[in-house]
């Protein structure tokens, strides 16, 4: 059987009719994820580290959110078309790989070989793609099983648990998004510097103020610090520092055993 045959072999095993249920419910759980996976990872650090001015960026969140909520329930709906668990988990796992190699495309900053990179990179992905693919089907029709052959007596104790269970899938990676030690100690670093330099001239050459000059001006000043992984630097955080009158200051800060000099700083 050759490629057209099979394909034209899947199309007639259902109408979209029977497949709707199954695709809106398994698109519905990867949107639940998704939004308790972005909500975990923005407010991780921000609760956890009480001894740090970190802030929720909100704009990026939101941002973040329709992203991965929109990617996540077309990947559902993908995985929950096919008839045959075997074909949605692979076929699933296939979208999931090829929307990973556009991020890669999109995010990339290397020019040369661009797409054969970005291939590379999302290929050994493939079989993350096929488990959630088999979640997120297994997630669908465990939903339809609960609603249609339970009693109403379980239906929604069983409901309300899978659910649960679900939103636990999206807690868990978000919440080992959490800073390491060398992160928290590099901001925490810097955090030391900004309030030191009031009082401290000393602690001025650590500070990049020939890169950013006005800082100098903000010394005192009320601030809140955004920080996540650089995605141009291994090893590296982006940080924003936005002070209380809308400066804001702008660096890529590496993790490292000691900050002796801030210096890739921009405003």
């Amino acid at each position: 059987m050759n490629f057209f045959e099979n394909l034209r072999r899947i199309f007639r095993q259902e109408s979209l009719a029977d497949r709707k249920e199954r695709m809106l419910r398994a698109a519905l759980y990867g949107a639940l994820i998704a939004t308790a996976y972005t909500v975990t990872l923005s407010l991780i650090n921000v609760y956890t580290f009480p001894n740090l001015p970190l802030a929720v960026d909100w704009g990026r969140t939101i941002g973040m959110w329709i992203g991965y909520s929109l990617a996540f329930a077309f990947f559902g709906a993908v995985a929950g078309w096919f008839t045959e668990d075997y074909e949605g988990i692979v076929g699933g796992g296939l979208i999931f790989t090829i929307l990973l190699a556009i991020g890669f495309m999109l995010f990339s900053n290397i020019e040369n070989a661009l797409t054969l990179q970005s291939i590379i990179m999302a290929l050994p992905l493939f079989g993350v793609g096929m488990l959630g693919a088999w979640g997120l089907r297994w997630a669908s029709k465990r939903h339809l099983e609960i609603i249609h052959k339970e009693t109403p007596a379980l239906r929604r104790k069983n409901l309300t648990r899978h659910i649960l269970i679900i939103v636990l899938v999206g807690l868990v990676p978000g919440a080992l998004g959490r800073m390491g030690f060398p992160a928290e100690r590099a901001v925490g670093q810097l955090h030391e510097l900004l309030q030191a330099a009031p009082d401290d001239p000393s602690v001025w050459t650590r500070l990049p103020l020939k890169q950013a000059p006005g800082l100098q001006d903000h010394f005192g000043m009320e601030y809140v610090i955004y920080a996540r992984q650089s995605l141009l630097s291994a090893g590296a955080l982006d940080i924003r520092v936005r002070f209380a009158d809308g400066y804001t200051l702008t660096c890529l800060l590496p993790e490292e055993t000691n900050i002796l000099f801030i210096t890739q700083c921009s405003e």
